[in-house]
């Protein structure tokens, strides 16, 4: 029984909720020093993990150095080792040095590539030409902004190299994430159907050409809510229903047992008990249950696993290429349904995903990596089969409602299904269905938790009743 609440509490953080578990401590938004060339490459190769974000840091017009070149190295060979695509390395001694031109940098890394033995072919031929492959396949261009092939490389240049050199690997090996695609037509409009993990990591980054290209062609994003706004009404919201505002505070709303071991794990996690009294608990049990999902040991670590959440990677796509954003729910909504939350289910809720943490065994330990693993797998490999038969069913009441042992808390767990799928799939069906049928011929991206199109009578059910024909894209 407590293994299946656990996996239900994560796949609540992980497919379904996207309200941000950190919005409330995070710290102020930095500007990172893109040039406005390498803007487009570096937003996505910040999601391979090639090369470290603390470059930023420093000034990315300045030569890359020898040591900077052997960490991007580095960094391209754990993204290739991990497209699961390498049959065999060949290492051997490159002639590195700093102040390299980008011609050098070009045959150094089509050499390193040449080493590889791949699961397919990525065009590499014998007595091939380094600069006219790189030409061929869009790594290096000389656009304007771009250096030239006799100019010393700089960190940035290297960075937009290496991005779309992983990009186009990929997409020769077939090793970029499929994700859960759907598309419905009507008489007017398009609507595409993106399944989403709200938390994720790098591993399941790039996305296939067949996802970006959907997204390239909408006209609209669509998502639950627009995470990115930060605005005064937000933080307004926050305060207005996640903080106490009549004088009393966390501890007079919950049990001793349940105070205390909320600090106590607040402060494993850097909040403090002072920081704790100003919120309600469902704002902790929130924090508490995308750790417990992404496996996070602290707040930095869970920030990173919701700036790579899926929907996120499209609204800062969005938000450059200047696509409108529309919101099937909006943070008002979320923030309203988890305010909405009994308070017997809210520290029901909280208990758990605490005693999961602080007491965890290796199984709850083992419960936590596989599920989040699992889901991981199934979304890269666009596997719609395997998650409905492995993950949704623990999306159900039936799937607790079958021990006696759970008589008392059936109810609370009614209401759990109840409030995070089962009313929000009718709302989010029914906007769909409206945007289907609006006037205008337009083609919509619509991102939401892969839990409300995979599970029982779920949104894509929901529109299939309402006469749709939905088709998946692998």
């Amino acid at each position: 029984m407590k293994k299946r609440l656990l996996s239900l509490i994560l796949i609540i953080a992980m497919l379904l909720a996207i309200l941000p578990a950190g919005n409330a401590f995070a710290e102020e938004t930095v500007v990172l020093p893109y040039s406005e060339w390498a803007l487009d490459d570096l937003v996505v190769g910040d999601t391979y993990n090639i090369y470290p974000m603390s470059w930023y840091e420093k000034d990315m017009d300045a030569p890359i150095t020898h040591a900077q070149i052997r960490q991007l190295m580095a960094g391209i060979r754990l993204k290739l080792y991990y497209s699961g695509k390498v049959i065999e390395y060949n290492e051997q001694k490159y002639n590195l040095k700093s102040n390299m031109t980008v011609e050098e940098i070009l045959e150094f890394l089509y050499t390193m590539i040449s080493d590889y033995e791949f699961d397919g072919d990525i065009g590499i031929t014998d007595g091939g030409n380094a600069l006219e492959y790189m030409a061929k396949h869009n790594i290096f261009t000389g656009n304007e902004g771009e250096l030239s092939l006799e100019d010393i490389c700089t960190i940035e240049q290297a960075c937009v190299i290496a991005t779309r050199l992983i990009t186009h690997i990929y997409n020769a090996l077939d090793a970029a994430s499929k994700g859960f695609l759907w598309k419905i037509e009507s008489d007017v409009n398009t609507v595409y159907l993106l399944g989403s993990v709200h938390a994720a990591n790098y591993y399941i980054y790039p996305f296939s050409d067949k996802i970006l290209d959907a997204f390239a062609e909408s006209d609209v994003l669509c998502v639950e809510a627009n995470v990115l706004d930060i605005s005064g009404d937000v933080e307004y919201l926050f305060m207005q229903y996640g903080m106490y505002n009549d004088g009393t505070q966390f501890k007079d709303h919950v049990s001793e047992e349940t105070y205390q071991k909320t600090v106590q794990l607040g402060a494993m996690f850097g909040l403090s008990e002072e920081t704790i009294a100003l919120f309600k608990p469902w704002m902790i049990y929130n924090t508490f249950a995308t750790l417990a999902a992404t496996l996070a040991e602290s707040e930095e670590e869970l920030a990173l696993s919701q700036k790579l959440g899926i929907d996120v990677k499209f609204l800062v796509d969005a938000y450059y290429t200047g696509k409108p954003i529309f919101e099937l729910e909006g943070i008002e909504f979320q923030i309203k349904l988890y305010d909405s939350l009994s308070d017997e289910l809210i520290e029901y809720l909280l208990n758990s995903t605490i005693d999961s943490i602080i007491n965890g065994t290796q199984e709850a330990d083992a419960v936590e990596s596989d599920l989040w693993n699992l889901i991981l797998y199934y979304w890269h490999e666009g596997d719609v089969e395997g998650f409905m038969e492995n993950v949704a069913p623990l999306l159900t009441v039936s799937e607790f409602s079958d021990d006696a042992e759970n008589a008392d808390i059936l109810p609370l767990i009614e209401e759990f299904i109840a409030k995070f799928i089962t009313e929000r799939d009718r709302g989010m069906a029914d906007k769909i269905d409206g945007l289907l049928k609006a006037e205008g011929g337009l083609t919509y991206f619509i991102v939401v938790g892969s839990g409300h199109y995979i599970s029982d009578y779920s949104v894509i059910d929901i529109l299939k009743e309402k006469g749709y024909e939905v088709n998946q894209i692998k």
